[in-house]
């Protein structure tokens, strides 16, 4: 117990939490794009002499400096073989796989076994080098528990051609782990993460969060060409009921020297621990650097240094990335709230406060997943579904006969990052619909192959709300029974109201009153709009439409302030199809609670 309070007196004494006055909370949400979800359920391989395509599972996306897109995967549940993808168009096409790694008969500890490799991770570093990364083992020596840290390990490549050549693979790690996992800090000190199983007890893994560190750009670990169990450094540990069990990390550099966070799983196959998934943090100065003995021992560190992600989220396999705006982002699969799925949440530029959850795969059954910021627009997600598909021995392997199992297919999704704007007085100039660029306005698309638009301007007389909506069949009968956009939009003291306009340039606007709305106006004057399609006709294919809202600020609450913010959140109506009792779809903006304008993102008035 001593030796317990003595670690956390030692990281009181050097750890600092987050002041927060320093906290933007609130700047960015995500929207994802339902026309982007794809899968992939097998890949044709193009450096091998065999054409079973692999299974497909833990992938791995991320964007690269010449905007083209990485992707890593292996192709079994547990591993045996590593491969890699590239995209040069922003995802919507993928290369033939590479075989990176092919598993090989060897000697273990126990005689006669295989070597397979699982857990494949890269990271770009600042000189253009790709490090790639991925747990090796014995298929029978690693468990061997007396000898598992000898049959077990890390092996590494790089590339200095973006991912076109690799070189050849060599050990760094000899010892029992899984899950490596990079970050560059800004000196060039390169951390190497890893779920660190070393420790074996009664008969089972009490595994840890451990790195490595490298100061010549990955060629040593520790000060090694080859480092060992001995020579991790651990940096969290969570203990419950006698068991210790955390790893998976995956770190973010956060901007002005603010420190180091990392999203850590908490689980064994006898205790899973509510908490999961945790984050753990260090200072700049701290750099993880603590009383290893202690922590190995007693586990830590303690609040706040360590503490869940989310109250409401029970989750594993998180992955975390940074937005080039600063925020922090991850990805965890799990349950909220009792709803299974893959979901991610949004973070402050410190890494901290953690919400706005959004649903990147609804699927139960789906894990394993990544996340980046592939442009200043936009995410990827991805994920592993498994799936019973027939017959399918592992990639090479010519077994004839083999009976049905389970197979691993990959899923990926974009996701629009929605941010809070600041707005010039000026009225509002539309763009043509035939030459729309997005960049920098609202989205929502994810209920239907359907994607709606927002953008915002504002003089002395109006507030300007311009909205483009782009579907291949358009209907247009009552604002709200059409395919149309719309926003709430609330002003402090002077109420919350509704809008939403269509493609014949109807619209309405409303009041809420005692949690009801009230109609304002109906058909204010006509929205202008732009046609680019023919409105209830389903014998055509339509591309959108655009329409602008000039509301009366007489309308909505009186003239603004100077440098008023006003809380919008978004909203988007699918008709499915032109008949007037067709179904309607309703989605806004995930993430955010429709009645409490505090969580809504902000239009500044500049």
């Amino acid at each position: 117990m001593r030796t317990r309070h003595l670690l956390i007196t030692l990281l009181a004494g050097i750890l600092s939490v987050p002041a927060t006055a320093d906290v933007d909370r609130g700047t960015v949400r995500i929207a994802w794009d339902k026309s982007t979800y794809q899968e992939m359920t097998s890949a044709p391989v193009c450096n091998a002499d065999y054409s079973i395509e692999p299974n497909l599972y833990y992938p791995r996306a991320k964007h690269l400096s010449d905007g083209s897109i990485l992707l890593t995967f292996m192709n079994d549940h547990f591993g045996f073989d590593i491969y890699t993808r590239k995209s040069k168009d922003g995802g919507k096409t993928w290369s033939d796989a590479k075989l990176i790694r092919h598993s090989y008969s060897e000697e273990s500890t126990v005689g006669k076994d295989k070597r397979v490799f699982v857990n494949p991770e890269f990271h770009q570093l600042k000189s253009g080098r790709i490090l790639l990364a991925w747990q090796w083992r014995y298929i029978k020596g690693y468990n061997d528990l007396p000898n598992t840290n000898q049959n077990c390990g890390v092996e590494m490549c790089w590339s200095d051609d973006l991912g076109e050549t690799w070189s050849e693979p060599r050990e760094v790690y000899r010892g029992r782990n899984w899950e490596p996992a990079f970050a560059e800090l800004p000196s060039g000190e390169i951390h190497m993460y890893i779920t660190d199983s070393q420790q074996i007890r009664d008969g089972g893994s009490y595994a840890a969060t451990s790195l490595l560190r490298s100061f010549d750009g990955g060629k040593t670990w520790q000060g090694k060409e080859l480092a060992t169990n001995k020579d991790v450094e651990i940096i969290s540990r969570t203990i419950w009921n006698g068991r210790g069990m955390d790893g998976m990390a995956t770190a973010v550099i956060l901007d002005d020297g603010k420190g180091i966070v990392a999203p850590i799983e908490t689980w064994s196959g006898r205790d899973v621990y509510e908490q999961s998934p945790n984050l753990i943090r260090t200072t700049m100065e701290q750099n993880w650097r603590c009383d290893t003995v202690a922590l190995r021992a007693n586990g830590g560190p303690d609040f706040p240094y360590k503490k869940q992600v989310h109250k409401d989220i029970k989750g594993f396999g998180p992955y975390s990335c940074k937005l080039s705006t600063g925020e922090v982002v991850i990805l965890t699969n799990g349950r909220w709230k009792d709803v299974g799925g893959v979901f991610a949440l949004v973070g402050d530029r410190m890494g901290d406060n953690f919400s706005y959850i959004t649903t990147a795969f609804g699927n139960g059954s789906a894990y394993w997943g990544s996340i980046d910021e592939i442009n200043p627009n936009e995410l990827m997600a991805t994920a592993t579904i498994r799936s019973n598909a027939g017959p399918m021995p592992a990639a090479g392997d010519a077994t004839v006969g083999v009976k049905p199992q389970s197979r691993g297919k990959i899923v990926m999704i974009k996701g629009w990052l929605n941010r809070s704007r600041e707005i010039k007085k000026g009225a509002l100039k539309m763009q043509k619909v035939s030459s729309f660029n997005p960049e920098g306005l609202w989205m929502l698309g994810k209920v239907a192959l359907s994607k709606v638009y927002a953008d915002f301007g504002y003089d002395s007389k109006y507030f300007y709300f311009g909205s483009y909506l782009f579907d291949k069949d358009i209907a247009a009968f009552a604002p709200q029974n059409s395919d149309a956009g719309g926003i709430l939009l609330s002003r402090p003291g002077k109420g919350t109201f509704k809008v939403v306009v269509n493609a014949k340039g109807d619209y309405t606007v409303y009041k809420e009153v005692r949690s009801s709305w009230q109609m304002l106006a109906w058909e204010y004057g006509k929205a202008e709009t732009e046609l680019v399609c023919t409105i209830n006709d389903d014998s055509d294919e339509d591309i959108g439409y655009s329409a602008l809202v000039k509301l009366p600020w007489s309308l909505i609450g009186g003239a603004p302030a100077k440098g008023e913010k006003i809380a919008v959140h978004q909203i988007h109506y699918h008709k499915n199809g032109v008949a007037v009792k067709s179904g309607i779809r309703f989605e806004e903006t995930e993430g955010e609670n429709s009645d409490y304008p505090g969580e809504w993102l902000t239009i500044t008035l500049k």
